[in-house]
């Protein structure tokens, strides 16, 4: 299983401003207590239905706000960051196509079971869409979903929600 999270709230986020790739808005308060909230979860074993799931790495989109919050999960768990441009969120003219191909490319990467992929919202939402056929809203700041590789080639399922 991966998990996907969305970053806290940034500061564009609380103003209602789109931040497509824009690397600078960082976190607020609230969203550095979301975050805070959301590593608890994670540290006490987040999916009652995987309590054996932990995470085990944490691969973050290089935005400020996704480094943030990557950075106070990591505190949390003990657990060191590493940076991966194709999380970033998607670019205001960039076509979905795109998009699905970074998103791919990471899942395909040799990942281990546990892996957080902490992104943005569109990248989490379309990332269960492409890979496990879900519709899901753009979820909330700092909220994760699991997904769980079928035994069917290239296909996923939605294991968790929170």
């Amino acid at each position: 299983m991966i998990l996907l999270m969305r970053h806290g709230e940034s500061t564009w986020n609380a103003a209602g401003r789109m931040q497509g790739q824009d690397p600078r808005p960082p976190l607020t308060e609230r969203g550095r207590h979301q975050v805070a909230a959301t590593a608890t979860l994670l540290a006490g074993g987040l999916l009652e239905a995987h309590p054996e799931v932990r995470v085990s790495a944490i691969v973050t989109s290089p935005a400020r706000r996704a480094r943030q919050s990557a950075d106070i999960v990591a505190d949390r768990l003990g657990l060191q960051v590493r940076e991966e441009p194709l999380l970033l969120e998607r670019g205001l003219d960039e076509p979905w196509e795109s998009v699905e191909q970074r998103i791919r490319a990471v899942v395909t990467a040799d990942l281990s079971p546990g892996t957080l992929l902490m992104t943005h919202g569109d990248v989490v939402a379309y990332a269960a869409h492409l890979l496990a056929e879900v519709s899901v809203p753009v979820p909330a700041n700092a909220s994760v979903i699991g997904l769980t590789p079928r035994p069917t080639p290239a296909s996923w399922q939605l294991d968790a929600l929170c």
